[in-house]
């Protein structure tokens, strides 16, 4: 597990997960690592490689990571999120909690609600609504809706009201971390909150709320959605 990003969910998971099928696990951060130090990536990933593992799981801030260590090392490469670009196993996730949910993803309606700009979530997660016979509609202000994205097969608007048709209202996180410096995406969050945050008010019996995980809550979602029966 080589993670150059904070984790708690995905780390914990695929540590857990592989310990259940056992599997020997060792996890590495770029914190406290040879990274401070200033190795590099491709140098880490040989390192790793003489240890003869079977599965590598990268987490990288940089797109093309997983892809990196691939070509350098013998092991079945696993991402488990690359910059702004893919995460995979979320999406993998995120169609199984809907199964569950709602016994069904062909026909879905989810509408994914929030900075899909800086989102390697909302990237995986339409592409594989898509693969399943489900749509998705993107929800927030035009300036976190990324051009072009509608060749990805989903709808966008900036309406919040259009989360009262969907089955499933995915709730994405403002990414600060990723934003650029000074860049104004937002007048201030307590707008963004009163426009685009998810409030019990929005949310209709029946629907499925659902977020990858960390949420600010009081942001993008109100803590009475996020602590409901819908969530």
């Amino acid at each position: 597990n080589l993670f150059y990003e904070s984790s708690t969910r995905t780390l914990s998971s695929f540590d857990l997960a592989a310990k259940r099928l056992s599997a020997d696990t060792m996890s590495v951060r770029s914190s406290g690592s040879s990274v401070d130090k200033g190795e590099s990536l491709k140098d880490t990933a040989v390192t790793l490689a003489a240890y003869d593992p079977d599965v590598i799981v990268i987490r990288h801030p940089q797109i093309g990571a997983p892809q990196l260590v691939a070509a350098v090392t013998g092991a079945h490469v696993v991402n488990a999120g690359d910059g702004k670009h893919q995460h995979p196993t979320q999406a993998l996730l995120d169609l199984h909690t809907m199964q569950q949910a709602l016994g069904r993803l062909e026909g879905l309606h989810v509408a994914i609600v929030g900075d899909v700009l800086h989102s390697r979530v909302a990237r995986s997660l339409i592409e594989a609504l898509a693969l399943v016979g489900a749509r998705s509609t993107l929800v927030g202000p035009p300036t976190l809706i990324p051009r072009g994205i509608e060749a990805m097969g989903c709808e966008t608007t900036s309406d919040i009201a259009a989360v009262a048709a969907a089955d499933v209202i995915y709730v994405l996180r403002m990414q600060q971390e990723r934003m650029l410096a000074g860049a104004a995406y937002v007048p201030s969050l307590r707008e963004y909150t009163a426009v685009w945050g998810i409030t019990p008010e929005r949310v209709r019996p029946g629907q499925v709320v659902m977020h990858p995980g960390p949420m600010n809550r009081g942001v993008e979602i109100d803590p009475r959605v996020a602590d409901s029966e819908a969530a």
